[in-house]
């Protein structure tokens, strides 16, 4: 039997059901329920569609003009959405805010503030809105960056716990140290070095020939064996990079809590410039002194003392400097030291320790020489007071503040906004002078920033530099020297930040030098993270570079000053397993001779004792006391012996303070 197909009808055929069709069609389905305000036209096609020979419902809807047209959303719905969106865009400023105002320090830097710095959408270090979600991906960067953060959180964590740890720690003065009398016998050797927890920590960037610096680890040595009067001293010089006692300090505190506090060094008469605030020691300007600061060549005679800076007054000016009332370093003093020069017509300084009765100063000499003055005080807290005290014009240098060891000092010697060269300005042999009379045992230089101009000759920047390494290192075969690469310093290229490119060329060109010239070179720039490092510790969290690129914030201060004493004691374990079963004179031979002209020592309270000075270049002084032309006498004369008188009421009127107290711990 064949069955018959029945054909589709054909589109005039096609008819719209008619109510009982409808009827019969929602017996087996049933229809949606109608609404009251929608019109409704429901029709069936019987015509089969495709290739299935089925029946096909449609529904058409027309919508009406009702109370409620148009209105398939629940009520609200709009609402919710705007409600929604606003919320967004509080939380989006809230991630910019926040931070912003935590950086300025208006609130604290909390959890909550680390959040909503990272839940920030975009910064200006990002090309496009999400950058760290989507943008990583699509470059396949994914591995790198992943690197790069796990070396930037380690430097977060770095500088986080450099911070909370000089926060907590106590007085390094109130630490009991059981001092010995170095060893007497012929055949006493060098021991073996005792480990020490830091000896765990990573050195993110080791010493480049540190052997160069076997008189450093010498005295250290001396020190770290709780010889009696044994101290290790370090002067530091550098550009901005290590202004306001940066990193200075943060390695100050770093030895100073392993090796002992044997002071706070060296500090100027003043403030040759506003980023000039010494950390662990307090700082008063009653009435400034005048200054020539070297960097503008402003001495004829080239004396700037060992802090670069000279200060003058022909009477009334004032500073009082003292120890810290706060911080782990730098709470207790035994000794303070004038640094100043005679002069012709040289007029008085008065000095007081606390309250005590005062001394004067006779600054009065044939010709410029000079000279140091040394008050012993029971160790503990003290002020000196140093004042212009009238009967001539008086040039000073600084004030040196230690205790008697076994310890470490740090110099920190800033030279805001030096280019290299400019220590150059310098009278080699005075200066020279001025190291010995220190007795440091290792001189840091860390210059270069002012001089990443783009017209930098290499080769004249190592002329000059080979000529400044020379010059320090004839101070004696003692000195040993230390040459600190600068700082990265990045530019913006759109919304990135890159390595500007004359760092990596001025660091190799400082590094060739260093080397030639018999000295230790640090590799600042790689222990960054080298190129590109720059605009990472910007980004940091807390934040460890400056907004400008080129400096460093107080946590980038410390991550380099551990960075630095890491590769130290790296350096210095190496020196010990060298000098092993040695005989201790080995030690003794590397220590920097004492000055011929013995300290003249006044303990305070004091009414009187002397100076004693080294004869300088034939130089004579102008009346102006600007600036000292040269004599034309070439034999220099001894210093003459000048005792120091009660102080009498012969000050100039003094003005009024210029400076609030300045004090860091």
């Amino acid at each position: 039997m064949t069955k018959q197909r029945t054909p589709p009808k054909s589109a005039s055929a096609r008819r719209v059901a008619a109510p009982a069709d409808r009827s019969r069609a929602s017996a087996s389905t049933p229809a949606p329920p109608l609404r009251s305000d929608v019109s409704h036209e429901v029709g069936q096609i019987s015509e089969p569609l495709g290739l299935l020979d089925v029946r096909e419902d449609t529904t058409r809807i027309v919508l009406g003009a009702g109370e409620d047209a148009g209105g398939n959303y629940a009520a609200g719905t709009f609402r919710v959405v705007v409600s929604a969106m606003i919320t967004a865009l509080v939380l989006i400023s809230a991630a910019y805010m926040t931070p912003a105002l935590a950086d300025v320090g208006v609130i604290a830097e909390t959890p909550l503030v680390s959040f909503l710095r990272a839940a920030r959408p975009w910064t200006e270090d990002d090309p496009v809105p999400f950058w760290n979600l989507i943008g990583r991906e699509l470059l396949g960067e994914d591995a790198s960056a992943s690197a790069t953060d796990e070396e930037v959180s380690a430097l977060e964590a770095l500088a986080t716990a450099e911070v909370a740890a000089e926060e907590e720690a106590e007085a390094f003065s109130r630490k009991p140290v059981k001092v010995v009398k170095p060893p007497q016998e012929e055949v006493a050797t060098i021991p073996a070095y005792v480990a020490h927890p830091d000896d765990d920590e990573p050195v993110e960037r080791a010493l480049e020939k540190p052997e160069a610096l076997d008189p450093f680890w010498a005295a250290l040595t001396r020190t770290d064996l709780a010889w009696e009067g044994a101290v290790t001293r370090a002067t530091h010089y550098g550009d901005s990079a290590i202004g306001n006692d940066g990193i200075t300090a943060a390695v100050r505190v770093k030895l100073q809590a392993r090796f002992g506090d044997a002071g706070h060094g060296f500090h100027l008469l003043g403030q040759p410039n506003l980023s000039y605030r010494h950390k662990g020691v307090s700082f008063v300007e009653k009435s400034p002194w005048a200054k020539c600061f070297i960097i503008f060549g402003c001495r004829d005679d080239r004396h700037y003392g060992l802090g670069g800076t000279t200060f003058n007054s022909a009477g009334g000016a004032e500073i009082t400097l003292g120890t810290a009332s706060k911080g782990p370093a730098g709470r207790a003093v035994s000794r303070f030291e004038l640094w100043y020069a005679a002069r012709p017509k040289g007029g008085r300084i008065r000095l007081q320790v606390d309250k005590e009765e005062p001394i004067l100063l006779e600054t009065a000499a044939d010709e410029l020489e000079d000279r140091w003055h040394v008050l012993e005080v029971e160790d503990g807290a003290h002020s000196l007071s140093v004042r212009a005290a009238g009967g001539g014009k008086v040039r000073a240098y600084g004030v040196v503040l230690e205790r008697d060891g076994p310890g470490v000092v740090w110099d920190g010697m800033s030279q805001i906004g030096a280019m290299t060269r400019r220590m150059l300005n310098f009278d080699p042999d005075h200066l020279q002078r001025q190291l010995r009379r220190r007795q440091s045992n290792m001189v840091v230089l860390m210059f270069g920033g002012n001089d990443m101009g783009p017209h930098l000759n290499l080769e004249k920047y190592k002329e000059s530099f080979s000529l400044l390494l020379r010059g320090i290192k004839a101070a004696g075969p003692h000195m040993s020297c230390l040459v600190m690469a600068p700082l990265d310093h990045g530019e913006r290229r759109g919304a990135q930040i890159v390595t500007r490119p004359i760092v990596p060329k001025l660091v190799a060109a400082q590094r060739e030098v260093a080397l030639e010239e018999g000295c230790a070179f640090w590799d600042t720039y790689e222990a960054m993270g080298g190129d590109g490092s720059m605009g990472r510790w910007t980004r940091s969290e807390p934040r460890l570079g400056s907004g400008d690129l080129a400096h460093l914030t107080h946590h980038g201060h410390k991550v380099i000053g551990a960075m630095l004493y890491r590769a130290l004691m790296a350096g210095y374990r190496d020196y010990r397993a060298r000098v092993e079963g040695k005989p201790v004179r080995e030690l003794e031979r590397a220590l920097p001779p004492v000055p011929e002209d013995t300290l003249a020592v006044i303990a305070a309270p004091a009414r009187e004792g002397e100076e004693v000075g080294a004869s300088s270049d034939e130089l004579d002084a102008t009346e102006d006391g600007r600036a000292d032309a040269p004599s034309p006498t070439d034999a220099p004369s001894g210093a003459p012996a000048n005792a120091a008188a009660p102080a009498e009421d012969v000050d100039a009127p003094s003005s009024a303070p210029s400076d609030a107290p300045t004090e860091a711990g």
